[in-house]
């Protein structure tokens, strides 16, 4: 039953459970056992069968060497040819068998601790963009070494231990033989990978000096072709590649012999027990059909000794994956409880809130006591670095806070539902970056777009005259290539965060990629909502973002301080707090 379900989702039509919500990243190290587990029993029960299997292939050919030879009977000779040829079917079936249950579980495995540890990564400090690439890469090696040699390895290992005993049951000599030639060759498969392995990784760090030397040219073409640098670089250029290809050239012969040793020692294997059998039998001693089970076998024996040395690289690159994975769901926030509180007005409140990242030596925030009531604007200034991010990250409930609490209508933000938090609170990230999708699917948060309410959002933010200008409209792809620049998918991003008319509006830096015109329409829609009862919390370094805020509070060294109003502030837009 287990390996029923594990095949239905094996094929390329199989859907994701996309309406699932991914695991906490805390419970995906579980989840990875789990699946580890199964790929392992699963492995080990099929190579049981294909051990039987083998052994019927074996023992038809051993038959037919005991009775058709001497005989020549054609019924016997036919009656064995159809056991052999079942054997046969057999053991191409469970193979296949074995390699669809491996790529459904590895599969299954992919889908389930992707999303939650790309997620924890994303909360991670420092970059992480590079830890959720990470994240991606060490989830991708652990799919790829439950399909690949490593754990299908143990198929031939599970058979070693019977063939051996087999071996020894006829003569001691054939057993001696086939672990002679499994040490030779597992120590040339680790030689052979060691060396190889230095020599890839010194082409591969000449390849990549190279393409920084070109990178840096490239950035710099008007310098390079103004100084005449051209045919210095592509001198310099000439002899990286000429490094790295002696470097790779050298891992190609590596790797050739090494292939050509194992073989070599694939041959003497089997050839050698013929001699060991020869040498026994004109000594007297009768080996029976010990002889030609020892050729058939020994090349059986030599082969998971045969790949050792790739599979110890394989098993360390999984290891350090697993490592990695491992401490990124530590370090993971706990999960929160994701319930649907009521939100009546949308009115935001901290309490001495303070936060400290893992292992930093002080605290990021201290005390931080913040409102945003309905229809107020409150913006913060400070230092970059001073944690203005990461107090709106904890506004919106990314974050929980080490200290205090952050509330959204009496209800703490990190442990309110995902979804349901979105429909009342509207967020807009310092970068702008928007999801795969068409426009109107972008704005509508990857639902079905309800399109009245994206071409309201859109005209909000300033964005509908743009993206009808589009080749598609609202139904134009975003790529990262294009089409939009970063002013514009700034627009569409807070268009996103307009969505659905949310009580309150968290954003970062929403300026940063506006022209004087753009920043004056992002005023005048501020205080439009501000007007009908949005509340607004606000980072900005512009002046006039600022002179629009009803309050404006400093972040400096870890707690919010009254801004001090230059000039400009003390205008008739600046309001009393």
């Amino acid at each position: 039953m287990a390996l029923a379900r594990s095949l239905r989702g094996a094929g390329p039509s199989a859907a994701p459970p996309a309406a699932t919500p991914p695991a906490p990243a805390a419970n995906v190290i579980e989840v990875a056992r789990a699946e580890v587990a199964s790929a392992t029993r699963l492995t080990l029960a099929l190579g049981l069968a294909i051990s039987l299997a083998t052994f019927g292939v074996v023992a038809a050919k051993l038959v037919i060497w005991q009775l058709v030879l001497p005989t020549g009977n054609p019924w016997t000779l036919a009656g064995l040819a159809i056991a052999f040829c079942l054997a046969v079917g057999i053991l191409l079936g469970l193979d296949q068998l074995r390699e669809l249950g491996l790529l459904a579980i590895s599969h299954r495995l992919a889908r389930r601790l992707a999303a939650p540890l790309v997620l924890a990564a994303a909360q991670q400090p420092g970059r992480a963009d590079i830890a959720a690439a990470q994240a991606l890469r060490d989830v991708e090696e652990l799919r790829r070494n439950l399909t690949g040699p490593v754990l299908t390895g143990l198929v031939d290992a599970v058979l070693v231990p019977t063939l051996i005993l087999l071996l020894l049951f006829f003569h001691w000599a054939f057993t001696l033989w086939a672990l002679g030639c499994c040490l030779a060759a597992a120590l040339l498969s680790l030689l052979g990978d060691r060396l190889t392995r230095r020599a890839v990784g010194t082409a591969n760090e000449s390849q990549a000096r190279t393409a920084g030397l070109v990178g840096d040219a490239m950035r710099c073409a008007e310098a390079v072709e103004a100084m005449g640098l051209r045919a210095p670089l592509a001198a310099r250029w000439e002899a990286r590649m000429r490094e790295g290809t002696t470097a790779l050239r050298g891992a190609q012969a590596g790797a050739r012999w090494i292939g050509a040793g194992l073989a070599t020692i694939h041959g003497v294997g089997s050839g050698g027990a013929l001699v060991v059998g020869t040498l026994l039998s004109a000594n007297g001693v009768d080996v029976g059909f010990g002889m030609v089970l020892a050729m058939l076998v020994t090349g059986q024996i030599i082969t998971p000794f045969a790949r050792l040395g790739g599979a110890s690289h394989e098993w360390g690159a999984a290891i350090s994956a697993w490592r990695r994975l491992a401490n990124l769901a530590e370090a993971a926030p706990a999960a929160a409880t994701g319930i649907a509180f009521p939100c009546r007005e949308g009115r935001l409140v901290m309490e001495r809130v303070g936060f400290v990242h893992r292992g930093a030596p002080r605290p990021l925030l201290r005390d931080v006591a913040l409102e945003v009531p309905p229809g107020r604007i409150v913006a913060l200034a400070g230092t970059a670095g001073a944690g203005k991010t990461t107090l709106l990250r904890i506004a919106v409930g990314m974050l929980r806070p080490s200290a205090g609490g952050c509330f959204l209508d009496g209800q703490a933000c990190w442990q309110w539902a995902r979804e349901d938090f979105a429909r009342h609170v509207g967020y807009l990230p310092q970068d702008p970056l928007l999801t795969d999708g068409t426009v109107a699917e972008a704005i509508a948060r990857l639902e079905v777009p309800d399109m009245p309410a994206v071409m309201e959002a859109a005209r909000l933010a300033d964005a509908h005259g743009l993206i009808a200008a589009l080749p598609a409209g609202y139904a134009t792809p975003i790529r990262a290539e294009g089409p939009l620049s970063a002013g514009q998918r700034q627009r569409v991003a807070l268009a996103r965060a307009l969505y659905g008319r949310p009580r309150l509006l968290v954003l970062d830096e929403p300026a940063a990629f506006l022209d004087a015109a753009g920043e004056e329409r992002l005023l005048r829609l501020l205080r439009h909502l501000a007007a009908q009862g949005t509340g607004i919390l606000l980072t900005s370094h512009r002046m006039s973002l600022l002179a629009a805020a009803h309050q404006v509070l400093t972040l400096r060294g870890g707690q919010l301080v009254p801004a001090k109003a230059p000039p400009m502030l003390a205008g008739p837009k600046r309001r009393a707090a």
